[in-house]
């Protein structure tokens, strides 16, 4: 059985189509990420995957189970997700941000068990926020605010977790260490991983499987070595681009070929002013 499945999902805005007859399976410890040129559709697709969005035809299956039967909360003991635009909660300390994955699983008012405690902390030294956790969330840099959200929706211990361009805005350390991160978790805890990615390295790196959309369709989907292609490229993002393999790399590498023009034209001159001397 599927963890998550789409049949068939369109979606709309009133009378514009966002989504368009989307088809997708989720299984156990499988990393996903969708692909896209901006308003294809990737954040409007997630939003629908967790419930916070319903569809105009079509179903979401959560376990065999249409979503439009299951509670919020009990959707989100399942799923949990990570929005790109987080709420202003900066005068809160990282552990009571932490401690906010565990809403969903609180059955009357806010009392926090043993267990609790135990995911609390569990998540904030998996995540090396120890150091942190009585500091304001408004004292914190970039890097560690995202370290810290990541936190939170480990702490609500779900199956799936839906991650909505997680590392847009973070510098290089950042993000390949969340990146890092997301796959050490899939490895270790062997949850399943929606993530919506903007760079393709990014994606190739970090995904068993990408599902690419134009114009809110699915383009295309698979194992990035066999769907990310220079044609995809040019059709999906209208830019010419090569893809690298190389000995040196563990994974293939986009180029855009105008990169590639300019290091050769660079390498050209260098030879030229070394002939010339």
């Amino acid at each position: 059985m599927n963890l998550l499945e789409t049949k068939s999902m369109t979606f709309s805005y009133g009378q514009t189509r966002i989504l368009n007859d989307i088809n997708f399976e989720l299984k156990q410890g499988q990393i996903w990420a969708f692909v896209g040129p901006n308003g294809s559709g990737k954040s409007t697709l997630l939003r629908c995957l967790c419930g916070l969005l319903r569809p105009c035809n079509g179903e979401v299956y959560l376990q065999g189970k249409s979503l439009k039967g299951i509670s919020r909360k009990k959707i989100a003991r399942k799923i949990c997700m990570l929005p790109q635009n987080h709420v202003s909660l900066h005068y809160m300390s990282v552990y009571e941000l932490v401690a906010m994955g565990r809403s969903p699983h609180q059955n009357m008012g806010w009392c926090i068990c043993n267990i609790d405690r135990e995911k609390i902390n569990w998540a904030i030294d998996y995540m090396n926020l120890k150091h942190l956790q009585h500091r304001s969330m408004d004292t914190l840099s970039g890097g560690e605010r995202q370290r810290v959200w990541i936190a939170m929706i480990l702490a609500q211990d779900t199956p799936i977790v839906l991650l909505d361009e997680p590392v847009t805005f973070l510098d290089m350390k950042y993000q390949w260490y969340l990146i890092d991160k997301i796959l050490d978790i899939r490895n270790t805890l062997q949850k399943s991983f929606i993530v919506v990615l903007h760079d393709i390295n990014h994606a190739m790196a970090l995904a068993d499987r990408v599902l690419v959309l134009k114009d809110g369709s699915a383009y295309c989907s698979g194992k990035p070595s066999d769907i990310i292609t220079s044609r995809l490229l040019q059709e999906v993002y209208d830019i010419e681009a090569n893809i690298i393999n190389d000995e040196q790399y563990t994974r293939p590498v986009i180029v855009p070929r105008s990169i590639c023009r300019c290091q050769r034209e660079k390498g050209g001159e260098n030879r030229r002013e070394r002939i010339k001397i």
